[in-house]
Formats: C-alpha cells, structure tokens, sequence
C-alpha cells in the first residue's frame, strides 16, 4: 500500500498542481521544469456568450518552476516560479475602437509565485487533505498594451482534496475558496483529475473550475480588449488531458494540452505543455 501511495503521489507532483490529497514522504522531493503556451488567440469569450475579438494577436508563454518537499510524514511544501513572456502581434482584421490603443509589444517578467502547504489528514483506502496556498503579487505591466505578468494581487487559497488510489490507476477531487486582495473578486475553484497506466505511459484526464464571485469590488478595465491577460472576473471550465513517460524510477516526460467548455474574458484558444520532471525519496 505504501508503495502505492508513493506512486500514485509521485504522478500528481507530474501533473503540476498542488491539489493532490497525498503528501509526500519525508525528505523526499520532486522538481519539475515545464513550457505552457497558448501559441496564438484573436479572441476572448465573453461574459454573456458572445465573443470579445481583438486588435492584435496575442501570444502566452510561461516557464515554470515547480517544487515539492516532504517537511513530515504528513506535511508538504509546495513552489510554483513562473516566468511569463506574452506578446502583443500582428495586426487582426478586426477594426479598433477609437478608445483603445493599438500598438503592439511584449513583455517578460516573474509572475505570481506560489508557496503552499499540504497537511494529509486521512491516509486509509481514501486519502484526504487540506492544502493552504499563497499566491505573491506581480506587478510588471504596460498600460499600453494591456501587456502583464499576472495579478497585482495577494491570493489566498485554502482547499480541501480527496482522491483513492486504485493499482495501477487513481482519482482525486478538490474544491476550494480563493481571496484575493486589491479589490479584486473571490473565487470559488474546484476540479477532477483520473489516470491509468500502460506499462510506462500514464493516460490522465482532468477538469478544472474556476467561478468568479462578482461583487463588483474592483471597476471594469475597460482596456479588456486588448489581451485578456489577468483581468478581474475571469472565470473557465476546462477539460484536458496529460500524459506521462517513466523513463526511469526518477526521470520523466509529461505532455498536456486543454481548452474550455466554458469562460469569460479567457483567450478562445487551447493551451499545451510539455514537462520534464526529476524524483528523489
């Protein structure tokens, strides 16, 4: 059983999220580099189903850093380091509001980095946990583009998770309430991840939900239109799948893509990723 546990807690930490329900063992680790993009979007989905069509191209690119550590038997630390280089492109053919600027340009910086906590309270035939994470501001921007890193914000995130592992397959669900600080609005997030193996591939589905609490705390950027990058009230539900490749015990390839059933103000444009990941007990 134990050494189911570290298996199916090893494959979350694959997937990059820290709302696994399993903690990992003590002084154990695992670091993870990884290459998200959304190669290109003209539009956004709109609060009311309509689409928001842009003036430019816009390009999202983030590198990640992602880290877990076994503090206890029980507890984890959790990092999330990003690095975001978006762009601004090419013209669309959609006419400009006379409002909105026009230009293009590009921008790189740190984004919100993340630190959590994960405390295993059930470790039976289900496992449950509850996860504390704090999200750090970021505050590089250009006004003119509508060009930034991520938000302006302090976000807290407590959550609860519970998953089963299942031989060579396991599940998990997780719900939580986020905060977010300079008026920003709240959000309610939850979500599902499932996989099985085949020899050495991991076959993985996931959703996610991400529901805005509009309470109008924070006015309406009426410069939306230019990216639809970090703006207030965003919200999605998106399916996707990943896949996994042990090469070895401690060396690995994870590859993802994702899209939307559901958004606003979001690029209406899927997302891939591809990671590599490096283990050690």
């Amino acid at each position: 059983m134990r050494a189911l546990l570290i298996c199916v807690g090893f494959l979350c930490a694959c997937t990059g999220t820290a709302q696994s329900p399993w903690a990992r063992a003590a002084g154990s680790g695992y670091l993870q580099v990884s290459f998200y993009t959304i190669p290109t979007y003209d539009a956004l989905f709109g609060s009311g189903g309509e689409d928001i069509e842009l003036v430019r191209y816009v390009t999202e690119q983030t590198l990640q850093l992602y880290g877990e550590y076994g503090l206890t038997s029980r507890t984890t630390a959790v990092l999330y380091l990003p690095l975001r280089m978006h762009q601004r492109g090419a013209r669309t053919d959609n006419p400009p509001f006379f409002i909105i600027p026009t230009e293009g340009g590009q921008i790189s910086g740190i984004g919100n980095v993340s630190l959590a906590l994960r405390h295993q309270l059930l470790s039976g035939p289900l496992a449950l946990s509850g996860n504390l994470r704090i999200d750090l501001p970021s505050t590089a921007q250009q006004s003119s583009t509508g060009l930034r890193t991520g938000f302006d914000a302090f976000t807290f995130l407590p959550s609860l998770s519970l998953g089963q592992g299942l031989g060579r397959a396991y599940w998990f669900v997780y719900g939580g309430l986020a905060l977010r600080t300079n008026r920003y609005n709240h959000y309610l997030t939850g979500g599902a991840e499932a996989g099985f193996a085949i020899g050495p591939l991991w076959l993985i589905a996931f959703g996610e939900l991400v529901l805005p609490l509009e309470n109008d705390q924070r006015p309406l950027n009426p410069t939306r239109t230019l990216t639809g990058l970090y703006e207030n009230n965003q919200g999605w539900l998106s399916p996707g799948v990943k896949a996994i490749w042990q090469a070895t015990s401690q060396l690995g390839i994870v590859v993802s893509g994702a899209g939307a059933l559901w958004a606003q103000y979001a690029p209406k444009s899927p997302s891939v990723g591809i990671a590599a990941f490096f283990r050690w007990e």
